[in-house]
This record gives C-alpha cells, sequence and structure tokens, in this order.
C-alpha cells in the first residue's frame, strides 16, 4: 500500500515520542496486513484485529504509540480458508511461518512476513522503507468451546497430553524409542495412524496436528463460547474464553493510514480482556520493542560489525566561530567603506582634473550601491520596512551623483554636497537598519511542529530591533543510498507555505531557497527537526544541518516538536527511544536544547552520557535548560465556557442496542439544555457511517436521526475524527464523554476529565 510522505514524520502521540525509525516498522507492517485483507475480501474471509491492534484501533485509532506489532485473529474455519489460499495468492517473496513449514516456530499460530530473510538489497530496501527486518502479521486461531466446563477441561487434558509428548521429544527429555511408543499410543487413542519413515522434526509435526485438530473438534452447534486455546484455555480454562456471539459482526475501525475490522462488541471483548482497557500501561514482556531489535542483534552477532549510523567524537563538540565573512552585515559595512572610497577618488580626480577617472568612479559607485540594494532586497525581503529604508538611501545616492555629474557637464562646477549628504545618509540608514539590528531565525519542518515554536517565537517578535524570519524547510526523503529521491518539482512542494497559511507565524515566513544562513547570519536560529543526515528516510538541504548552521549564527537552539509524558528508566520504551531523537545531530550540535522539566532533562543527559561517554556530562548539564513551553489558553478562558466533546462509539449498537435511542437523547438533552455553562461538540466513531449500518441498519438509521436532530437545531458543532490529530484537537475543549475513542488517551495525557457514558442508566 502507498504511505503517504508524512505518515513517516517524527510525531509525539499521547505523550510518547514515535521516531521515523518506527515509523518504518509501522509501514511494513502495514504493508503485510493490507496483503491479507486483501487476501480475505476476495475469499469472504472474517478476520479480526486482535491483542494489542485491537487495543490500537479502539483507543488510539492506529498502533499504540508503544508498539509496533501487528496481531489479528480468525475462528479456525475462517483460518482454514485463508491456509488454502495464501500461498497462492501471496507476493512470490512473502513467507509463511508455522509449526508445518519453519524451523523452532512450536506455536498454535501463523506469522506472515514480507520476506523469506532479511534483505539489504538497495531494490528492496527502496521498495520498503529502507526497512530491511522482516516485517509481519502475527494470526492467532479462536476454536469453539465446549459449554460443559468438565467436557472443555477434558479436552484441554487431551490437548496438554499430545504435546507434552512432542515437546519432550523436541527438546531431548525423552529418546526417540519412548516417544515412538508413546506416539503410537496417541495415534490408536484418536483413531488415526502413525506415518512411518518421518524425520524426528515431521513426527513432533504430526503430534502438534493431531493437536490442532482435537482443539478444532467442537462444532458451532456444540458451542457459545470460542477462544485461543494455545495458551490461554490450556491454562486458565474455559473461563477465559469469550462469547461467539461477540465475533459475529463486524465493524471496520481505522487503522493509520487504512482500516481493521473489530468485533462489533469491541468494548466489552477489551474489558474482558483488559479491564480498564483506557488506562495507559506503557510497559510489558511481550515481545521486544521495536520488534527489529532481535534480528538486528542477531546480525552483528554473526557479522562481528555495529551496524552504521551516528556516532559520537569528542570534535562535535568543539564550537567554531562565527563566520560572518560572507554575511550581509559584513557585505554592507565593506559596501559602505567602498562608497567612500569612491568619494575621496572622486575629490581626487576633481582636485586632479581627472575628468575621465572622475566618470568611471561615479559609474562605479552607482553601480556599488544598486548591487547593494538589489542584495538588500534579496536577503532581507523586498516588503520589509527596513528594506525600503536602506534601499531608499541608496537610489537617493545614486540619483546625487547623477545630479552632480549633469549640473557639472553643464556648469562647469562639480558640487560634492549633495553626493556627501546623501552618502551620510547611506551610512546612517544602514547603521540603523542592519548593523544594529539583531535576527532570529526559526526553521520548521512542518506547520504541526511549528507549535512547539510559538513560545519563543511570541519572545522574539516584542523585540523592537530584532527582524525575526521563519524559514519552513522542504522534507526530502531518500533511497537506499542516502540519495534525495524526490523531482525538483516535488521538492519545491514540500517547501511550499500554503500549509502554513493562518498560523501566527505567517508574516514572518519565508522560503527555504531564497534564504541564505551565511548571508544572514542571524544572531539566533532556533531548529527543531530530526533530519540531517541520519534520519532513515528524511533529509533537509545540507546547509540546514545542525553542523552547518553553528557556524553562522552565535546561538544554535533546539527545540523538540513538542512535550512528551513524564518518564522514568522503567520505562523502557521510552527510554529505547531516545536514541532516535535525543543521541542525535541536532541536539550534540546545538549550544542549547530546551527540555521540559527537570526529570525530563535527567533521562536526556543519561542518554547522552551513554552515547558520548560519562566525561561529557557537564556538557550536557550545561546545554540543557528547562523551559517548559508556555500553555495555550484553555477553551473555557475563551469563552467562559466548558466545552465538552461527546462522542459515540459504534460498539453502543451492540452493546446497548435495547436502551440506546433513549440514551442518547437524554445524554443530548442534559449537554445541550441543562447548562448555560456547558458548550458540547459532537462526534462518532468510526466516522464512516456505513461501519454502523453493517451491525444494524435500523438502529443506525434512528440513531443518526437523534444526533443529526440535534445538532441542527442545537446549532451544535461537529468533529470529524483523526485519530493522529486528536492530540491538538483536544486542547480546545475541557471535558471527555461518551464512548470509547482515541480521544481519551488524549484528554487524558493531558490532564483533562474523561467520562465514560452509561447509556443503559436513565438520570446518570
Amino acid at each position: 500500500m502507498n504511505h503517504s510522505k508524512d505518515f513517516f514524520r517524527d510525531e509525539i502521540r499521547n505523550g510518547f515520542y514515535v521516531p521515523t525509525a518506527v515509523k518504518q516498522a509501522w509501514a511494513a507492517t502495514l504493508d503485510v496486513l493490507s496483503e491479507i485483507d486483501r487476501i480475505c475480501v476476495k475469499y469472504d474471509i472474517t478476520y479480526y484485529a486482535d491483542w494489542g491492534s485491537i487495543l490500537g484501533a479502539v483507543r488510539h485509532g492506529g498502533f499504540i504509540p508503544w508498539d509496533d506489532d501487528l496481531d489479528i485473529c480468525m475462528k479456525r474455519a475462517d483460518y482454514v480458508k485463508f491456509r488454502e489460499v495464501a500461498d497462492k495468492e501471496l507476493p512470490p517473496h512473502y513467507d509463511i511461518h508455522d509449526f508445518e513449514r519453519h524451523e523452532n516456530h512450536w506455536m498454535f499460530l501463523s506469522r506472515v512476513v514480507n520476506n523469506k530473510k532479511i534483505c539489504f538489497d538497495p531494490e528492496y530496501l527502496n521498495a520498503h522503507y529502507n526497512l530491511p527486518w522482516l516485517a509481519g502479521v502475527d494470526i492467532f486461531i479462536k476454536d469453539n468451546l465446549y459449554t460443559d466446563p468438565d467436557e472443555e477441561e477434558k479436552r484441554d487434558r487431551e490437548i496438554l497430553d499430545i504435546l507434552a509428548c512432542a515437546d519432550a521429544f523436541t527438546e531431548g527429555r525423552i529418546s526417540k524409542q519412548a516417544f515412538m511408543k508413546r506416539a503410537l499410543q496417541l495415534a490408536a487413542k484418536y483413531k488415526t495412524s502413525l506415518p512411518q519413515n518421518l524425520s524426528d522434526r515431521d513426527y513432533a509435526v504430526f503430534l502438534y496436528k493431531l493437536a490442532e485438530r482435537e482443539m478444532a473438534r467442537v462444532e458451532d452447534k456444540d458451542s457459545d463460547s470460542i477462544g485461543q486455546i494455545f495458551p490461554w484455555i490450556l491454562k486458565n480454562g474455559a473461563k477465559s474464553g469469550e462469547l461467539s456471539k461477540h465475533y459475529e459482526k463486524v465493524v471496520r475501525l481505522p487503522f493509520e493510514d487504512t482500516t481493521i475490522p473489530v468485533p462489533a462488541y469491541y468494548n466489552l471483548v477489551l474489558t474482558r480482556r483488559y479491564g480498564n482497557y483506557n488506562r495507559i500501561r506503557k510497559v510489558w514482556g511481550g515481545h521486544d520493542y521495536p520488534f527489529y531489535e532481535g534480528q538486528k542483534k542477531e546480525i552483528m552477532k554473526l557479522s562481528g560489525d555495529e551496524f552504521p549510523g551516528f556516532k559520537f567524537s569528542p570534535e562535535m563538540l568543539v564550537r567554531p566561530e562565527t563566520d560572518r565573512t560572507g554575511s550581509l552585515k559584513t557585505i554592507s559595512a565593506e559596501c559602505v567603506n567602498g562608497l567612500e572610497g569612491f568619494y575621496n577618488e572622486a575629490v581626487s580626480c576633481i582636485s586632479g582634473g581627472d575628468t575621465e577617472g572622475l566618470n568611471e568612479v561615479f559609474q562605479n559607485s552607482q553601480q556599488l550601491a544598486a548591487d547593494l540594494g538589489t542584495l538588500i532586497e534579496s536577503v532581507l525581503g523586498e516588503t520589509r520596512e527596513r528594506t525600503k529604508a536602506v534601499v531608499k538611501t541608496l537610489e537617493a545616492y545614486c540619483e546625487a551623483v547623477y545630479t552632480a555629474y549633469t549640473s557639472a557637464s553643464e556648469s562647469g562646477v562639480l558640487d560634492m554636497s549633495g553626493i556627501r549628504s546623501a552618502l551620510d545618509g547611506i551610512c546612517e540608514s544602514i547603521e540603523t537598519n542592519i548593523l544594529n539590528r539583531k535576527e532570529i531565525c526559526f526553521m520548521t519542518t512542518g506547520p504541526k511542529e511549528w507549535k512547539a515554536f510559538e513560545s519563543e517565537y511570541k519572545k522574539a517578535c516584542a523585540f523592537d530591533d530584532t527582524d525575526v524570519y521563519v524559514v519552513a524547510l522542504p522534507l526530502m526523503t531518500k533511497d537506499a543510498y542516502g540519495s534525495v529521491d524526490m523531482s525538483d518539482e516535488e521538492i519545491a512542494s514540500s517547501g511550499d507555505l500554503t500549509p502554513y497559511k493562518g498560523l501566527a507565524c505567517e508574516e514572518h515566513l519565508t522560503d527555504y531557497a531564497s534564504y541564505d544562513p551565511a548571508l544572514h547570519c542571524p544572531d539566533k536560529i532556533y531548529i527543531q527537526n530530526q533530519y540531517d543526515g541520519e534520519n532513515p528516510i528524511y533529509t533537509v538541504p545540507p546547509v540546514f544541518y545542525a553542523e552547518n548552521l553553528r557556524r553562522f549564527t552565535d546561538e544554535l537552539c533546539f527545540i523538540f516538536i513538542g512535550r512528551t509524558s513524564e518518564f522514568g528508566e522503567e520505562d523502557i520504551t521510552d527510554i529505547y527511544n531516545l536514541k532516535n531523537y535525543v543521541t542525535a545531530p541536532g541536539i550534540i550540535y546545538s549550544d542549547t536544547v530546551f527540555v521540559q522539566s527537570e526529570n525530563i532533562k535527567e533521562q536526556y543527559v543519561r542518554s547522552l552520557c551513554e552515547f558520548a561517554g560519562e566525561g561529557t556530562r557537564p556538557v550536557w548539564q550545561d546545554k540543557l535548560k528547562v523551559c517548559a513551553p508556555g500553555d495555550s489558553d484553555s477553551a473555557s478562558e475563551k469563552n467562559n465556557k466548558k466545552r465538552v466533546l461527546f462522542c459515540i462509539g459504534a460498539n453502543e449498537i451492540s452493546e446497548k442496542a435495547d436502551v440506546l435511542p433513549a440514551g442518547l437523547k437524554e445524554k443530548l438533552e442534559i449537554l445541550t439544555e441543562s447548562s448555560a455553562d456547558i458548550e458540547p461538540a459532537v462526534s462518532i466513531y468510526p466516522e464512516d457511517r456505513d461501519q454502523w449500518m453493517n451491525i444494524d441498519k435500523t438502529l443506525s438509521e434512528e440513531i443518526f436521526s437523534i444526533i443529526d436532530e440535534t445538532v441542527k437545531k442545537r446549532n451544535l458543532e461537529t468533529l470529524s475524527l483523526d485519530a493522529h490529530l486528536t492530540d491538538d484537537i483536544v486542547k480546545e475543549f475541557d471535558a471527555y464523554y461518551g464512548s470509547p475513542s482515541p480521544y481519551i488517551p488524549a484528554f487524558t495525557t493531558q490532564g483533562k476529565p474523561v467520562m465514560i457514558a452509561n447509556f443503559s442508566v436513565m438520570g446518570e
């Protein structure tokens, strides 16, 4: 599937930093899901998001930000249909890992992976987001369970008996002779025959197949519940199963840039499995994060080499002196000196009677003044008042030279007073408008990222003697060799200023192509990009790399793209990701790095010391400054009303069908009529109404009628849920009320109240 270029940006979701490197893994995994989905649609096979993926779809509208694997499940009959067609339907380079065909895969699940091996071939990398690692989707199988717990317990003991024999043999705990004797007994018990002359592994596979057959032996008519027998039912019994009716209907929820099917009773499914699943927990022991770390370690172990990447060198901390030799200030001062020199030459020519020399001096001085004016307009921009002021004096000088020379031709007397006065005007204007002015430049990588600059930007704009520039950098994609793989037109489009229209920085926006750091040599530059050479997908023009920028400013300041949640050493995923955005060039080369708290500073310093050596600790302690960005005013402070976001989810159609219409009317009435202090907005999840119709068309139409009539009658705001912009949307509200949705973790992260609506409770 095609992912937009913006998909791979670093971003902060629900307080967690998601770097480009993890986005690569997400994209590759979503591609595998796309192939599975294509096959399932073609052959009418039903599947559902499972485990962390159903939690991600419901709670986050995609991957859980601190997770990177993708799990789905199928009922046994659907899984059998899938396996019958998967080999011929999947792309030829794909592979299926299961216990039948993959060494050491002794699990009752299948994993569909995007290649048969880790691949560093450039052609492959260019087609897979520069990611060499195997990415895949796990498929778990759900079987029918006996309605009688005793029958289920008996079946589970039988399966465990079969697996105990197979595992003892594969692990070398029993001899082959003892194994064959026991395998023959099991084959006879379950009325099958033990094949002859198989390899040791194939004998174990035979028993695994036998165990799988017993897992599938309960028919639909004899069951009202389903479960993943290995390992959960075997461990916990039928009590860990789920009601079959919860899986009878499907609704597709947003999942990153696609959708994924989930059981229509998704809230009940998640509540049974996780309890209060809206509570955020970031630490678990289920698998590596990210999933490719194990593969990377294995490759390094086999090769004996480390992977290439950004490595620290002490020279990085040696700051070069600011190079102002090519700056506009230096050039302007030199031009003033040049004009003074021409003035003195003209006086000498007059006293020596050198008419021809005087003509040349005047021409050269006018050309110098004109060239300086053109340069100033190019560097500062034609519309700035100080540009106009200086250019006006340069034009006045050229006019004075012309007037004096023309008058002298007629009268034979050259009056230099007008030229002197005009030259003094240039000197004064350049002193005031260029040499004594300060400049602060903000280099942003996108409108969303820009918001992290707003606090410092407002401060900069408050200085009367300071010029502010906002440079929108183009984000360019790279191929496997690290070369930019975009056309000039695509790069120009990436640097388009249109998306910034309406933002506070609009009046100071500057096209990156017209901003030369060496010419501007600003007093201070603020950066936020992590894309200077080390990012696996993106880059910016090298002139804007942090290492280069610090040569042309007195202070290079780094501001992160947003606030993360506070975390400590126990938050292993947060700690892991530091190497993607803290031990990076932008931080190493900057003079000042703004961080949100003393705690976060401590985590960053620890990571930087691990990267650069404990001896560098004083450097980081001095460089990292705690300066929490100011929060924008809350919605209630703006209009004296509490803004409440009310969201209803499709799960209510299944779970509260009998009371939903009345309950919904009551909730909307409370929100819109009971208090003049509340300003509600309405949203539904998912936004695609057809998904609701797939569950219950009649009830869905009734619910939409209630919502639409209330919205029209009360002139309510309606929101389209973009799960990846929820953090920004939530800033405009004071509280959340309604069904489970991706809004909830955004409200929680920002410390705002959340109340789950119970549509079955009247008068709540």
